[in-house]
């Protein structure tokens, strides 16, 4: 079998669910069987995955895009196109306006573009129209994260076709943490019989970090011996930390910033908080639910992502009240709609490899 060659295209590095998921690309498709690149529109920023990508010499080039609409995208990601002749061209976020050009000259490039979150929040105005041309007329095939947000996306585009390829993660990274759960709460000072709620997520309002706020005053009220750690950084942030002093909790909330150890975070508290406003199909609420941890969500993420019975999911509209009885109670129980195996990063991306195998537009034959 010849080789796939599998160009992946991302705005950036930075840390989010969407540059996981090209990093994980491109650290678990079989070398023997695929050639993948990506681009970087923006310069290296040093993040923990641009780190990741310079030790694990991964093939990615970075295109230092300025910031806003940026035309020269257009003719670099055509240079990168033309020397390395792919058969795929994957695009993320709002990557497709730079493409349509190179997708244009390479009719016959099989094209997909990955919607990461509820369509209308992944894609606005200029980026949905370039999008709906990619999607109605440049044989670019979109994929969703789950059945619900493939049925939202044909909706949003008016469009037959959507793919589905869900999110993955290596499962053996969560559910083998050799530290113990009390070594790891000494590292960061937690109390061995404390009640620690957790949540992992970028300072964004769809997080909603102003609700957990709001949820963890109210559960501190009720249970002085407890702790909340916020993993993650965002242009919310020092909004948020302001809103902790305000209500004096400066002493139980810990920022922990950005982190490569998020396998043990997990494991060391005793709920994984996550009420989003919308998702498109968490990485790290199947991450928590891998290593095992009590999780309570919002019923606005999609229930495919309900993967254990210790997962239980609560409307935004329920008194905060409420939230801190579930959080506290552990006999109150989920019901989940999918296995975790279904979720192992090294089965998504055999998945995927089949959906570039069959495209029928190739730029270079694919010999099987």
């Amino acid at each position: 079998m010849q080789k796939l060659k599998v160009l992946q295209i991302i705005p950036s590095f930075g840390v989010g669910g969407a540059e996981k998921l090209v990093l994980d690309y491109l650290t678990y498709f079989d070398k023997n069987e695929v050639e993948i690149k990506a681009i970087s529109m923006y310069g290296n920023e040093n993040t923990i995955y641009d780190s990741f990508i310079k030790e694990n010499k991964l093939d990615v080039v970075y295109l230092d895009k300025k910031p806003g609409l940026d035309l020269s995208m257009v003719m670099k990601i055509g240079r990168i196109i033309k020397e390395f002749k792919p058969n795929i061209i994957h695009t993320h976020l709002y990557t497709v306006k730079y493409t349509l050009f190179p997708f244009i000259i390479n009719k016959r490039a099989r094209k997909f573009h990955t919607i990461h979150n509820e369509p209308e929040k992944d894609a606005r105005g200029i980026d949905k129209f370039f999008n709906k041309i990619a999607f109605r007329y440049l044989n670019c095939t979109p994929i969703a994260l789950s059945n619900e947000l493939a049925e939202k996306v044909k909706g949003y585009y008016d469009i037959k076709n959507a793919e589905v390829v869900n999110n993955g993660i290596n499962l053996d990274e969560f559910k083998n943490i050799e530290a113990s759960k009390e070594e790891i709460r000494d590292k960061f000072n937690l109390p061995h019989d404390s009640f620690v709620i957790g949540h992992v997520g970028r300072f964004s309002q769809q997080k909603n970090h102003e609700f957990i706020i709001d949820i963890y005053k109210r559960f501190f009220e009720l249970e002085k011996n407890s702790y909340l750690i916020l993993v993650g950084d965002g242009e919310l942030i020092a909004h948020i930390k302001q809103k902790v002093e305000k209500f004096g909790l400066k002493e139980r909330v810990k920022f922990l910033g950005v982190r490569k150890d998020i396998p043990e975070i997990v494991k060391c508290i005793d709920v994984f908080l996550f009420p989003s406003l919308h998702e498109g199909f968490p990485i790290t609420l199947i991450e928590a639910q891998a290593t095992g941890v009590r999780c309570v969500i919002s019923n606005k993420i999609d229930k495919k992502a309900i993967l254990s019975e210790d997962t239980v999911s609560l409307g935004l509209d329920y008194p905060i009240e409420n939230w801190c009885t579930v959080i506290k109670d552990a006999n109150k129980k989920g019901y989940p709609v999918d296995s975790l195996n279904s979720y192992d990063i090294k089965i998504i991306v055999k998945k995927l490899e089949r959906l570039y195998r069959k495209s029928k537009f190739n730029a270079y034959e694919i010999q099987k």
